[in-house]
């Protein structure tokens, strides 16, 4: 939340995309990042008492119509970074909620081409694609709240470190089938959850 609220002071508290955000300079986490967390861009400002914008919403030949106007641009397949500062400037979340990814989008675009797939199939999109749901933040509060505020690993709480950063966790993976119910989702501090990822 400071990294926003520190964002919102150089913007004049005023609405700010996600792309805007992202261009400051210094360290802080991504706006997909904070997307996640928080279930959208919009949800995230309007807890720092920002509201206005809009979520775009593209269609899939929109979309698929941007991607082959910056891949001929380019000259090769873009990717997730890429994605957003040529053609359209769409952010890579509309083809990773409809594709699964930038890459899948990519790949599948190249099968139409190349006659493996039909334009209905590739409209259609991956609908068994890795999507990886939002905890809602009603439920991150009833596992914090649940955990006594505290890491499950460490104990670390940030009552006595400010220092500390409060995350909840899936302890059976999104990846591997696991989902937002309270049994699979644990309190960690920031550096334990690290370290999982890392192992």
């Amino acid at each position: 939340m400071r990294a926003l609220q520190s964002a919102a002071e150089k913007f004049g508290e005023s609405y700010f995309s996600t792309m805007q955000y992202d261009s400051l300079s210094g360290k802080r986490p991504c706006a997909d990042t904070i997307t996640q967390r928080f279930g959208s861009w919009k949800k995230a400002l309007k807890l720092i008492g920002i509201s206005g914008g809009r979520e775009k919403h593209y269609s899939a030949e929109q979309l698929i119509q941007n991607l082959e106007a910056i891949w001929k641009e380019l000259g090769f397949p873009p990717g997730s970074k890429t994605i957003a500062t040529f053609g359209e400037k769409i952010s890579q979340k509309p083809y990773r909620n409809h594709w699964g990814s930038v890459r899948s989008a990519c790949e599948a675009l190249a099968a139409f081409h190349n006659g493996s797939i039909s334009q209905e199939k590739l409209l259609a999109g991956n609908v068994t694609a890795f999507r990886r749901t939002t905890i809602p933040l009603n439920v991150r509060w009833a596992v914090l709240k649940r955990d006594n505020y505290r890491c499950n690993k460490c104990g670390a709480s940030p009552s006595s470190d400010h220092q500390v950063e409060l995350e909840v966790d899936h302890i059976h993976p999104v990846a591997k089938g696991g989902g937002n119910e309270l049994e699979n989702l644990q309190t960690l501090c920031h550096k334990c959850n690290q370290g999982k990822k890392d192992r």
